[in-house]
């Protein structure tokens, strides 16, 4: 080691606190970088695995004769193969499914299981030729039940149309005009080789082998000895994944590649995926490195301040300024050399504690994932870590003593450069020194002599406060439009109970109202009519989205009106600060509208809200257009010559009548309008529209003898699965139609993990910042001090006492957190309103500024420097003004 390396250990080793916190801002970044990378690969192992599961692990599949699937089990290029042997079809007696209606026997070869997507769910997997694997859709989509250690006889056959034989990618063929689907193909036989017995030893889920289309149910068992054809369905993994695309090729095969997997291995003839996962992570790693540059880089300026007097020293006796350069790198190596791998085992641990505690929600992103998220640390994204870490540490470094060469020995030595004070005297404020007296008057004078070193610190505050303030309104900004674009129900549990009788929607909702875990609920019945309102009552700057369908004087739309029950009506009204007056009164029934409009804009490319009305309607006339035998009113049209008509469609074929529409020969029936209420109903989806609300016992003063509404029934549940359950097993056990049950909740918790998920992730890069931040200013501070300690020692010797310290201290620290905001908060603002007009080209929100996070950072700014000084004074108050004198090497 030269001697020039071991004056940078001294040196280090001499500021311990100045070292130890620019390590932790190194680790602090590393971890936020390692962080990321772990992230992403984990993020992609995540999505391989689901795909393992869903589709399994080969790479490439084909239908291949014996000879050729020799050919590929023996290939050196090949790590692996499986196959399915043809066995022929058979019946499926009893399937109620017209377009399934076969059993697909596959004889499936050693290590099938592994290799594909066969997971059983009862029973175990075949041991020999007379033992079979079911799929459970043969019962849920077919309606065909067999249970364990059933023996089944079974006529196994071919599939015929004319002289070809068809497989599974043929989808069945009817008879010409059975079951209304004529074919010009000749219609399917099943020409039957042989009766086996089997016995049911288990049963597994749908596999993604079996295509929707697939005339056959994919039943499982082991291969023959002697099969009837040559067939088999082969799947294989290459020892090189890459090499799939070149080996299929070389043998001229024909067939399909495990697409999503390779994928999400990183092999692809698409690169869509990874440009946008690749690029999300770089611009994240860009942002962290510009914020640890900034920041880390006033830790090196402050250890070159420091060691300038060393270096004019070192200069002086002969050493080049490529040998100081080098002198300050090889601090960056030695810090990095702890702070790196540090950070890199925090980050690794954050993270993994992190997809620990929120993995499983990662599963809402898609319906198909099963397997929750788990960190994944690959070498790779390790490396890419330790090497981006590295780079933001040397840019760092590199920056000041890039500076530090260009003082000269004899400045370097005199340390004449920072400090300059003017040909004239330097003057301080009047209120400064009314408040702070002389202390105050002798920290200002400092300030303006040596803005440099006191320049480092306000930037570092300047960059937290922004980076603090921007962060925040970013991720406030990007949970609204979540929000906004994930716009939920407030129900848990709904259930379609059809006709709007009087009876249905009370009986099926006290059943439904007593499943577990039900916590409260409304049953509403529903009509979808025609309205005309008035536009002089219309918002006058409606969007085009929705203008463009409200054209005349009196503009038509269709629209719902429900009918919710009593009691919860009357809940409706107490919760939007309503009385019940004139809302139950049968001889002139009013309601409330809930008025609100979310959607797409396809002319503005972006999602906006609005509102139809500016002020309450003073009421809407309901429409009933004549009625048709055999037709039914579809919509409102014009003709060529600008008059309206009326769209009528045959109930059978669809066939449209067009009819000029006699304004007589319509009924108008007004809707009075009691309030617009603010505050929306539990099954009132956000954003949905006009609604007309009224009590479930006026619907037939509203709508008289009208037949064609539905109703509904809605829950809330503490929980939402428990509940879905039980209510699925009164139902059955009233041999009441389940289907029609809905679990709304599961769609809203995975809403709500999303946007937790955005939430962990960007508040988590918010601290790990705003620490690093923290670190620099505590660094840069203390510091700055500790090189001031002879000037400390010098006023101290004058007679200045320790309360003129304290003011001194004081007047410092408003001085720095001021500026800091004075700068930090309009900076703060200004690309806030960026973030907020980058937003709005997708989503229409209002503007607002993150208050609380502006709070927090004004807050914190003090407290960081408060803190920072009240423990470097401490140090500094225990030294002996005369030691302090003769000591240089402070």
């Amino acid at each position: 080691m030269n001697i020039f390396n071991k004056v940078t250990l001294k040196s280090l080793q001499k500021s311990k606190v100045r070292t130890s916190v620019t390590i932790i801002g190194i680790a602090l970044s590393a971890a936020m970088i390692c962080a990321v990378t772990t992230s992403v690969a984990s993020f992609q192992n995540f999505l391989l695995q689901n795909y393992i599961y869903s589709d399994g692990s080969w790479h490439g599949s084909t239908v291949a004769d014996s000879g050729t699937l020799k050919k590929i089990s023996d290939s050196e290029r090949v790590s692996a193969a499986v196959s399915g042997q043809y066995l022929g079809y058979a019946k499926a007696e009893g399937c109620e499914n017209p377009d399934k209606p076969y059993l697909y026997l596959v004889g499936a070869s050693d290590g099938f299981s592994e290799m594909m997507p066969v997971h059983i769910t009862g029973g175990r997997y075949p041991q020999n030729q007379s033992e079979i694997l079911l799929p459970n859709h043969l019962k849920s989509n077919g309606g065909v039940s067999y249970s364990l250690g059933q023996q089944i006889n079974l006529a196994v056959g071919d599939r015929i149309s004319g002289d070809e034989m068809l497989y599974q990618q043929n989808p069945f063929l009817w008879q010409r005009g059975e079951n209304g689907r004529p074919s010009d193909i000749p219609a399917e036989t099943l020409k039957v080789r042989e009766t086996r017995t089997f016995t049911v030893v288990g049963f597994y889920g749908r596999p993604s082998f079996e295509a929707r289309s697939a005339p056959g149910y994919t039943a499982i068992t082991l291969p023959d000895p002697t099969p009837p054809t040559s067939r088999y369905e082969v799947y294989f993994q290459t020892k090189v994944p890459n090499d799939v695309y070149s080996f299929m090729e070389s043998l001229s095969l024909s067939g399909d590649y495990n697409t999503d997997v390779l994928m999400f291995m990183g092999i692809s003839k698409y690169s869509a995926f990874y440009s946008v996962l690749y690029g999300l992570a770089a611009i994240v790693i860009v942002l962290i490195m510009f914020g640890s540059v900034s920041l880390i880089y006033n830790a090196f300026s402050i250890s070159v301040s420091e060691r300038t007097k060393q270096f004019g020293l070192l200069s002086s006796i002969g050493a080049t300024k490529r040998q100081l350069r080098k002198s300050v790198l090889f601090e960056a190596f030695a810090v990095s050399l702890i702070g790196i791998p540090l950070g890199i085992l925090v980050g690794i641990a954050g993270i993994g504690v992190t997809l620990l505690l929120i993995g499983d929600r990662f599963m809402s992103i898609g319906s198909s994932l099963v397997i929750p998220m788990r960190i994944c640390v690959s070498p790779l994204s390790v490396i890419a870590a330790a090497v981006t870490a590295l780079i933001t540490v040397l840019i760092s470094a590199w920056i000041p003593s890039k500076r530090a060469m260009k003082i000269t020995a004899v400045e370097a030595i005199r340390q004449s450069k920072d400090i300059k004070a003017g040909t004239t005297g330097i003057k301080t404020s009047k209120l400064t020194y009314r408040l702070f007296g002389l202390p105050g008057a002798l920290a200002s004078k400092h300030f303006k002599r040596s803005r440099r070193k006191y320049r480092a610190t306000i930037v570092s505050l300047f960059m937290s406060v922004v980076l603090f303030v921007s962060a925040s309104a970013f991720t406030g900004y990007l949970t609204q439009s979540v929000q906004g674009s994930f716009a939920t129900v407030e129900y848990d549990l709904s259930y379609f109970t059809g006709a709007t009788e009087e009876q249905i929607p009370e009986n099926t909702f006290q059943l439904l109202r007593s499943a577990k875990a039900v916590t409260g609920g409304c049953y509403v019945g529903a009509y979808y009519v025609d309205g005309v309102l008035s536009r002089d009552e219309l918002t006058t700057s409606l969007p085009d989205v929705i203008a463009g369908n409200l054209t005349g004087k009196n503009p038509e739309m269709q629209f719902p009106v429900y009918f919710m029950d009593d009691a919860s009506f009357r809940a409706l009204l107490k919760k939007n600060n309503l009385s019940e007056e004139g809302y139950f009164n049968a001889s002139a029934p009013q309601g409330v509208a809930y008025d609100t409009y979310q959607g797409f804009d396809t002319g503005e490319g972006r999602v906006i809200s609005a509102r139809l009305f500016q002020n309450q309607p003073s009421q809407i006339r309901r429409i009933e257009y004549k009625q048709i035998e055999g037709y039914y009113y579809s919509y409102r049209d014009v003709d060529e010559a600008g008059k309206p008509i009326a769209i009528y469609q045959n109930s059978d074929t669809e066939e449209e009548m067009k009819i000029p529409i006699d304004e007589a020969q319509i009924e108008q029936t007004p809707l009075k309008i009691g309030a617009v209420i603010e505050r929306n109903p539990i099954f009132y989806k956000e954003g949905s529209g006009l609604n007309v609300i009224y009590p479930y016992s006026m619907r037939q003063a509203v709508m008289g003898t009208e037949e064609n509404g539905v109703a509904c029934c809605y829950y809330t549940s503490s929980d939402h699965k428990l509940s879905y359950n039980d209510a699925k097993a009164l139902l059955e056990e009233k041999e009441m139609d389940s289907l029609q049950l809905t679990d709304a909740g599961a769609q809203a918790e995975s809403d709500r993990n999303i946007i937790m998920i955005i939430n962990v992730f960007a508040y988590g890069f918010i601290v790990l910042i705003s620490l690093i931040a923290a670190a620099n200013v505590f660094n840069t501070i203390s510091t700055n001090i500790a090189l001031r300690r002879r000037e400390f020692a010098m006023l101290k010797s004058v007679g200045m006492t320790r309360g003129g310290f304290n003011r001194m201290m004081n007047y410092e620290c408003v001085l720095y957190g001021s500026r800091a905001l004075l700068y930090g908060l309009p900076v703060s603002f200004g690309i806030t309103w960026l973030i907020y007009r980058s937003v709005r080209q997708g989503f229409e929100i209002g503007f607002s500024l993150p208050w609380a996070a502006i709070g927090i950072s004004v807050a914190s700014v003090f407290l960081v420097v408060f803190a920072t000084m009240m423990y470097a004074m401490r140090k500094i108050k225990k030294d002996n003004p005369i030691d302090a004198l003769k000591n240089e090497n402070l």
